[in-house]
């Protein structure tokens, strides 16, 4: 026969092999595990492109675009043509500072001047009326000869919304009180009140002339290609003092939520390709075992060997081909439907799916079939013609293990491929073969006990309970696959169920409910003590007061910033601005030494330093070199001893740099503090400002709320993307209970026919499944917990609580429902005719 007759020979057999068996079952397990496998690694690798994608731009609400660049002067003409030539949409800001002043009162205010189109991403909020009443929402700047002011402003220059303000050489008409703007500077830096015009009226209030002090910004948004584009274009040709600035790269609070957020997509995706191969690898195994006597009997026939592998290779493809259509549309419809829900929350258009990312699912199906089910079906092919007269699987494995640790490395590879993080992928897979050899181990130590019980306990023992106890003995290398399986499912179903709650629960945590909300800064010593008395008898817990002086940075170990065009470049605001320099004796519970020593007694009054790890990295010195300051005309050189990280997110007092007490003491300072207010305690303010009107109050409360909203959102994404991952570790627990269904069917039958009784039946069958269940449940438990330590320490930087309760909750669930499952599996052979079910074997 012709090999093109040879290949339709074996193509007609598979066909015809596949139609009796998808009668029958066999074939529909494992089309129905590829399928999920596929759908499963299809709508993560589809949704969590478009959830990384709305995040981003759900953060650049925070900058008012999704690029920004800082210039020392308003952007060129060429370099302005050049971006509009990328597709991308601009805006110009400018800031600077001023005064405002009335018959008694003067204010230094934060001008900013934008033109009509910002902000390009987000929304400015504007209130009217006083305080209390409604707020609107705009997408637009003020219209010209219209001012919008902070609250502040109003209350200290005595004006109300329609009075005329005078800024600089304008008059203009106070249209609204300016409640929140997106990209308002959360630090120091935007502690003035703000006063916002339009950019057309910038030249009426004469204020920016040679020399003026302002600061210039281009905001850039647009489609992904385009402002990709963009930033390609402005990095080619950035000057000296010129910075391009995406949101997360402005925000630190929100670079860690996006961060982490990118991590647990990650995990969710990495997820998905495991259980994937472990579903597979199930159901795989049980379809083999279901060839074996045709095989054996195509042999007795006369069918070579070639032709038998050729049929199986064909029954493979049938398979695949429409397993992974079936996923490809299953994924589609699924990341449509949750993107919808997403989309809801997110309150913005989640941006489309693009369809290049489908790629992983077939991939992946193809790998996982290659991997998993070929080489069950490549030991099937061996089986012996002799197995026609009596039944038993040819026992050569010698290659086996090659095939599994190909297919290993192939999920693996396309495990890094869908994270995009080799460090991850090798976390998370490496965790996943300890753990499943840890519960390999714990499972043969605990089927050994079980062993050791039945033979001590012997006849006291009851019927049912003897049968179950003998099938887990008889049966151990089937119990201990089935323990791994069940295992396996279940660790990750206690990932995604238990631990992503507490791990969420934590990364929310960054921002607490009772976190400051509000600053005072300007507070002078003799004042300190006398604020202290005044929060404490409002009701405000006592908080912690800093020293603060502000110096500008000169030198780095020995060179002079401003003689060095590199060294200021790469210092930027840290040279451009005056530093914040605080000292303290005590290590603040948010600052974590990562080299170098804490003051010891012997430092008060020496020049040494502690600094930000960010301060290290952008000016390149570490332990032992010097940073040299000038503090009101007065220079002083000072060496480092030691670097800290700082946790920003805890929206406390800090600072970059820090003294050792003793060293500034000559040196005049005022104080800062934070503290938490409730909204329904504001009046408090208006107090403390009556009574001490030098000092000056900063409301961050409306920045916290931006951020707490946007990781709320972003954790109700996460959370629905591990919904999907969770929905395929059911099917790995589904999976190991059909990959024995056959074996216990028969057993259970060969019994009945020996006599047993049903309810002996039922009693060994719910034995052994809730023994089972026991032994996977608590095992993975165990696991799951290491590795819950593991990714919260060592990968996303979280703390963690061990929770018994809950654990014992769900151990005790997972239990009854495996052997509420196996009872189940088996329920329509106990009330079968034996005859009935040992024919359905045949």
């Amino acid at each position: 026969m012709s090999e093109r007759g040879n290949e339709a020979s074996a193509l007609g057999l598979a066909w015809r092999h596949g139609r009796r068996s998808a009668g029958r079952g066999e074939w529909l397990i494992l089309l129905v595990a590829l399928a999920v496998a596929v759908a499963a690694v299809t709508a993560v690798s589809l949704l969590t492109d478009r959830v990384r994608s709305a995040m981003v731009r759900q953060g650049a609400t925070t900058l008012a675009a999704d690029l920004r660049l800082s210039t020392r002067a308003p952007l060129e003409a060429d370099r302005a043509r050049a971006l509009a030539a990328t597709g991308v949409e601009t805006a110009g800001v400018t800031v600077f500072p001023s005064t405002l002043s009335d018959d008694d009162a003067v204010t230094l205010v934060s001008v900013k001047a934008v033109e009509r189109a910002y902000p390009l991403r987000g929304t400015l909020t504007l209130r009217r009326g006083p305080p209390g009443t409604a707020t609107e929402t705009v997408a637009h700047g003020p219209p010209p000869g219209r001012v919008w002011v902070a609250q502040r402003v109003l209350d200290e220059q005595n004006r109300g919304v329609g009075d005329r303000l005078q800024l600089g050489d304008a008059e203009l008409t106070i249209d609204a009180v300016l409640v929140t703007e997106p990209d308002r500077d959360p630090g120091f830096a935007g502690l003035a009140p703000r006063v916002m015009i339009a950019a057309a009226d910038i030249e009426a209030t004469g204020l920016l002339g040679f020399g003026s002090r302002a600061e210039y910004a281009t905001l850039i948004a647009g489609d992904a290609p385009a402002v990709a584009a963009a930033r390609a274009a402005l990095d080619d040709d950035l000057a000296a003092g010129e910075r391009l600035q995406t949101p997360a790269e402005s925000n630190r609070a929100l670079s860690r939520a996006l961060s982490r957020a990118d991590v647990f997509l990650d995990l969710a995706a990495l997820v998905a390709v495991v259980l994937a191969g472990v579903a597979i690898a199930l159901t795989a195994r049980r379809h083999a075992e279901s060839r074996l006597d045709e095989i054996a009997l195509l042999k007795t026939l006369g069918a070579r060997r070639g032709l038998i592998a050729r049929v199986l290779a064909w029954q493979l493809v049938l398979i695949g081909v429409l397993g992974i259509a079936g996923g490809l549309i299953l994924g589609a419809a699924a990341q449509a439907g949750i993107g919808r829900v997403i989309a809801g929350a997110f309150e913005i258009a989640l941006p489309g799916p693009a369809w290049s990312g489908l790629w992983p699912g077939p991939i992946a199906g193809a790998l996982l079939l290659a991997g998993f089910a070929w080489p069950a079906l490549a030991r099937a092919r061996r089986t012996p013609p002799a197995r026609v007269l009596a039944r038993a699987l040819a026992d050569d494995d010698r290659r086996a293990w090659r095939m599994h640790a190909g297919a290993i490395a192939s999920v693996a590879v396309l495990a890094a491929l869908a994270t995009r993080d080799a460090m991850l992928t090798a976390w998370v897979l490496g965790g996943a073969l300890a753990g499943a050899a840890a519960l390999a181990l714990g499972a043969l130590g605990l089927l050994w006990c079980v062993e050791r019980a039945r033979t001590g306990l012997g006849g006291r023992l009851g019927p049912g309970i003897r049968l179950g106890l003998a099938a887990l003995s008889r049966r151990r290398a089937a119990s201990v696959l089935q323990i791994v399986a069940f295992g396996v499912g279940l660790i990750i179903l206690f990932l995604l169920v238990i631990v992503r709650g507490d791990l969420l629960a934590g990364w929310r945590a960054d921002i607490a409910a009772d976190a400051p909300n509000r600053f005072l800064i300007n507070i002078t010593p003799d004042q300190q003590p006398r604020v202290a008395d005044f929060l404490a008898e409002h009701g405000i817990e006592a908080p912690a007061f800093f020293p603060l002086v502000r110096a500008r940075l000169t030198t780095v170990d020995g060179r002079a910033i401003e003689s060095d065009p590199a060294l200021a470049e790469s210092a930027g605001e840290l040279a451009r601005r005056e530093l914040n320099l605080s000292w303290t004796d005590t290590l603040k519970a948010d600052n974590r030494l990562l080299e170098g020593r804490w003051w010891q007694p012997a430092d008060r009054g020496e020049p040494h330093v502690s600094i930000d790890e960010s301060v290290a990295e952008r000016l390149g010195v570490g332990i032992g070199d010097t940073l040299g300051f000038d503090l009101a005309g007065r220079t002083f050189t000072t060496e480092i001893r030691s670097i800290r990280s700082i946790d920003w997110s805890s929206l406390e007092a800090n600072f970059y740099v820090l003294f050792p007490p003793g060293f500034l003491d000559d040196y005049p300072s005022t104080y800062i503090t934070s503290f938490h207010l409730p909204d329904d305690r504001r009046a408090v303010l208006g107090d403390l400002v009556r009574e001490f009107n030098n000092v000056s109050v900063i409301d961050i409360a409306a920045i916290l709320d931006q951020l707490t909203t946007l990781i709320d959102r972003v954790s109700l994404a996460v959370e629905l993307v591990f919904g999907f991952t969770l929905a395929a570790g059911l099917v790995v627990l589904l999976a190991a209970m059909q990959a024995s269904r056959s074996a216990r069917r028969r057993e259970a039958a060969l019994l009945r026919a020996l006599g047993t009784r049903a309810r002996w039946l039922r009693q060994a069958v719910v034995v052994e499944c809730l023994l089972l269940g026991a032994c996977a449940a608590v095992l993975a438990a165990v696991v799951a917990q290491i590795a819950a330590v593991v990714l919260a320490t060592q990968v996303l930087d979280l703390g963690y609580t061990w929770r018994p309760g809950v654990w014992l909750v769900a151990v005790t669930s997972a239990t009854i429902a495996i052997a509420l499952a196996g009872l189940a599996s088996l329920g329509d052979v106990l009330r079968q005719p034996a005859w009935t079910s040992l024919r359905a074997e045949d």
